[in-house]
């Protein structure tokens, strides 16, 4: 017979876990609500691109208003719903000059990693390739993402063991569920992307080096400047595959889930399982996943 002491710790153990328990399709509604506030923000913002003011980021490129008012928007709404999970985000992170791949980022239970503006030289420049990100993540995996395109209106979906959807947010139309799937087998038939930037320092010559390589390996690579929406657009069947190296978790944890749940293969150069906080990351549809893992040995 269980003592008084016992049963009353697993009472508060079982009222606890109950606590600690998030609705997967709650929360995305709340990221869906989240990501519509902070798309209509840098919509409008970057129509005035000329009077933003821009100011220098102290680890990578340039952070717009359009940025921080992006990230304020979406940590206050998710905030609000969600008191008890912490905030992992690209413009706070550097800022308050927190390590994005720390034991405490990497071991929360309830996590939101957030970016609130991928692919900002495309912003500033005008172009519409750019994205919002926002993960729900369960110490240290990704089992909620979104990615969303605010200037066409694509948003990209996952829950985990759930599938992947696209969907518009501000115009009408149904939900459709998305698949890698291509005829192309071999690497020589493949389009791929990937991302560098001179930022990276003593990195960007090796990066460049393998660019080159697989140039020459495949039908083509592009470079378009957002690893979130490039890696979405792998989970689409668009491009073949992704790589890069030296990405924040930011830049890949909704991404990557979002890869995963359609059916595309997803690892660091070592073929080691996707982690968000891992140096690298591959994604690759599964049939020319080994060729292209090859040239990472």
């Amino acid at each position: 017979m269980k003592s008084i002491s016992k049963q009353l710790f697993e009472i508060w153990n079982q009222k606890n876990q109950m606590k600690n328990k998030i609705d997967y399709n709650k929360a995305l509604s709340s990221m869906i609500l989240a990501a519509k506030s902070a798309g209509k923000l840098l919509l409008n913002d970057q129509k005035k691109l000329s009077q933003l003011k821009v100011t220098h980021k102290e680890a990578q490129g340039v952070v717009s208003e359009a940025d921080l008012a992006s990230e304020k928007t979406i940590i206050q709404m998710l905030g609000k719903a969600f008191p008890q999970v912490v905030f992992l985000a690209e413009e706070s992170s550097y800022l308050n000059h927190q390590d994005p791949f720390s034991t405490e980022s990497q071991s929360a239970e309830w996590t939101w990693i957030i970016d609130p503006l991928d692919g900002t030289t495309n912003f500033l420049g005008g172009m519409d390739y750019y994205a919002i990100c926002i993960s729900l993540v369960h110490k240290g995996t990704p089992v909620v993402g979104l990615v969303f395109r605010p200037k066409t209106d694509e948003c990209f979906i996952a829950i985990k063991n759930e599938g992947t959807y696209k969907r518009p947010l501000y115009g009408r139309g149904k939900k459709v569920k998305i698949s890698p799937w291509r005829n192309s087998k071999k690497l020589k038939e493949c389009l791929l992307v990937t991302g560098f930037a001179t930022e990276k320092g003593e990195l960007f010559e090796q990066e460049f080096t393998q660019f080159k390589k697989l140039m020459g390996k495949s039908r083509g690579v592009r470079r378009m400047g957002s690893a979130a929406l490039d890696l979405c657009y792998v989970a689409d069947g668009i491009f073949d595959a992704f790589w890069e190296r030296g990405l924040a978790p930011w830049d890949v944890s909704a991404a990557g889930l979002i890869c995963l749940e359609a059916g595309v293969k997803v690892t660091d150069y070592q073929a080691q399982a996707f982690n968000p906080f891992a140096a690298t990351i591959l994604a690759a549809r599964t049939p020319i996943y080994k060729e292209l893992q090859s040239h990472f040995d």
